[in-house]
C-alpha cells in the first residue's frame, strides 16, 4: 500500500482581526452618508471597471430614480473641478496608499473590493466637505452702489479696473479659479486684467457675459426701458441669453436682450459711444425726445417737461453734456420743431407754432 500523503486540514476561520476593522470602518463611515450620494460616489468609483453585467446594473441604477441621475451628474461636476484644482494643492490633501499584505483568503478579499471603491467615495465626499470647499470658498467679495447722478471708479485685486455709472448695484466675486460680478442694474464699464484659468463672467438679468481680457460695458435698465444691452470697446466677449442663444463679439459690436434674454442682432457701434458717461456725455442716435429726457432723468432732476405725445416721438441724435442742461436747452430748437418756454424750475417743450399750425401734415401714422 502506497504511503498515505497527509494533507494539511482546511479550516476557515473568518475575516481577521484586521479585515473586521476595515469592515467596521467602512461600515461606521456609510452610516454616516445619504445612501444614494454614496451609492452614486461608489458607482462612479468604479466607472472604467464595469463588466456587461455590471454596466446593465449601473444602468438600471442611474434610471431608476431621478435622484440617482442628478446625485451622480453632481459627482462628475466635482470631479471635473477637481481635476482643475492645481498639483501644489492638491498634493497637500494626498493620503498614503497602504500596501496590503498578502493573504490567503481570496474569496473574503474579493468580497472586500468594494473598500477601495469607499475609500474613493470618501476622498470625494471628504474632499468636498473639506479641501474643496476651501478651494472653492472667495478670495475676494466686495459689493458697490453709486447714487443717482454718481459715478465711482473701483479697482479689483485682480487688476481689473470697473467704472459704475449713476444709480448702479453690482457684486464682486474673485474665486482662484474663476471671477464673476453681478450686476442688479445700472450701468458699469469692465477693464478685465487677463488670467489664464479665471475667466470672467459678468451676470445681468439672463445674460451671462464672459471674457478673458478686454473692455466692454454691461447695461441692465431692465426696470427703466426693459433692456440689457452689452457693447464692446477692444477685445472679445461672449454674452449667453436665454436658452442655447448666445453671440460672440468683437470691438465695435454690441446687443441688446429683453427682460427673456432674447438676443438682438448684433449692432456695430459708432466711434465713442461706448460708455460716454466716463467723460461726462450722452449719446443718442435717433431716439425719441421722451426717452432721451428719460435718460438725462437717470443722472438727475432735469427741469424737462412734454405735454405732446407728438413732441415726445421726435427722434433725436448727438452728444451732449450731462452738466449742461441749458446748452441741451438751446440746442433743442435748432434740432427738431420744438420751442422751449421756461417757468421757474420748469421747462416745458412743446411743437413750435410753425410746425405746430402745419401739424396735421406732420401727425404719426396710426396703429392699424
Amino acid at each position: 500500500m502506497p504511503p498515505m500523503t497527509a494533507h494539511p486540514p482546511r479550516h476557515d476561520f473568518g475575516p481577521s482581526a484586521q479585515e473586521q476593522a476595515d469592515l467596521r470602518e467602512y461600515a461606521d463611515f456609510a452610516a454616516t452618508q445619504d445612501d444614494v450620494a454614496l451609492a452614486a460616489a461608489t458607482w462612479f468609483s468604479r466607472r472604467d471597471n464595469l463588466d456587461a453585467r455590471q454596466q446593465a446594473e449601473f444602468d438600471a441604477w442611474l434610471a431608476g430614480d431621478a435622484l440617482h441621475a442628478h446625485a451622480y451628474a453632481q459627482l462628475q461636476d466635482t470631479y471635473r473641478a477637481a481635476r482643475r484644482i492645481p498639483a501644489q494643492v492638491a498634493a497637500r490633501w494626498a493620503v498614503p496608499q497602504a500596501v496590503p499584505a498578502p493573504s490567503p483568503r481570496r474569496p473574503l478579499l474579493r468580497s472586500l473590493r468594494m473598500l477601495p471603491y469607499a475609500a474613493a467615495a470618501m476622498l470625494l465626499l471628504g474632499v468636498g466637505a473639506g479641501g474643496y470647499q476651501w478651494w472653492q470658498q472667495p478670495t475676494f467679495s466686495q459689493s458697490y452702489a453709486t447714487a443717482r447722478g454718481q459715478r465711482l471708479a473701483v479697482s479689483l485685486p485682480d487688476g481689473s479696473q470697473v467704472q459704475l455709472d449713476t444709480a448702479t448695484q453690482l457684486h464682486v466675486t474673485l474665486y482662484r479659479q474663476r471671477r464673476e460680478v453681478r450686476l442688479a442694474h445700472g450701468e458699469a464699464l469692465f477693464q478685465v486684467q487677463s488670467k489664464q484659468g479665471q475667466p470672467f463672467d459678468v451676470l445681468s438679468g439672463p445674460l451671462t457675459v464672459t471674457v478673458v481680457g478686454t473692455q466692454f460695458s454691461v447695461r441692465n435698465t431692465l426696470a427703466h426701458d426693459a433692456q440689457l444691452r452689452v457693447a464692446v470697446q477692444h477685445g472679445q466677449v461672449r454674452v449667453a441669453g436665454a436658452g442655447q442663444d448666445q453671440v460672440d463679439l468683437r470691438a465695435g459690436q454690441g446687443v441688446s436682450s429683453d427682460a427673456g434674454g432674447r438676443l438682438s442682432a448684433v449692432a456695430s457701434l459708432a466711434s465713442g459711444s461706448v460708455a460716454p458717461w466716463r467723460n461726462g456725455r450722452i449719446t443718442f442716435d435717433n431716439v425719441p425726445l421722451g426717452a432721451a429726457l428719460a435718460e438725462f432723468e437717470r443722472y438727475g432732476d432735469t427741469g424737462f417737461v412734454v405735454r405732446d405725445a407728438a413732441v415726445a416721438q421726435l427722434r433725436i441724435g448727438g452728444s451732449f453734456s450731462l452738466t449742461q442742461l441749458d446748452r441741451f436747452a438751446a440746442a433743442l430748437p435748432q434740432l427738431l420743431p420744438v420751442q422751449v418756454v421756461r417757468s421757474g424750475s420748469v421747462s416745458t417743450i412743446g411743437m413750435a407754432p410753425k410746425a405746430a399750425a402745419q401739424a396735421p401734415a406732420m401727425q404719426l401714422p396710426k396703429n392699424k
